[in-house]
């Protein structure tokens, strides 16, 4: 459906990528600094990532209920990008 009952930035996440673990880290830094409510889920098993609301590749990011993106290594600009909205 690509949509999920949430307003929360939601981030579904794995591990396939070496990168993912620093940018969760990073990511979730960011949140905590400017107080953006935030859930990290990681998704560890391949049931887990077929049960998902909406495309995965590594990320799934939801904001205010809507898919925003499966960008391979999710940045801060790119979050600040969807924040905004």
């Amino acid at each position: 459906s690509q949509k999920i009952a949430s307003q929360a930035l939601t981030i579904y996440y794995d591990h396939q990528c070496p990168y993912v673990y620093q940018n969760v880290e990073m990511l979730k830094k960011y949140c905590a600094e400017h107080a953006v409510s935030a859930s990290f889920i990681h998704v560890d098993t391949l049931q887990k990532a077929k049960a998902l609301p909406g495309v995965f590749n590594n990320w799934g990011v939801f904001y205010k209920g809507q898919f925003e993106t499966v960008n391979l290594l999710l940045d801060i600009k790119t979050l600040e990008r969807i924040l905004k909205k």
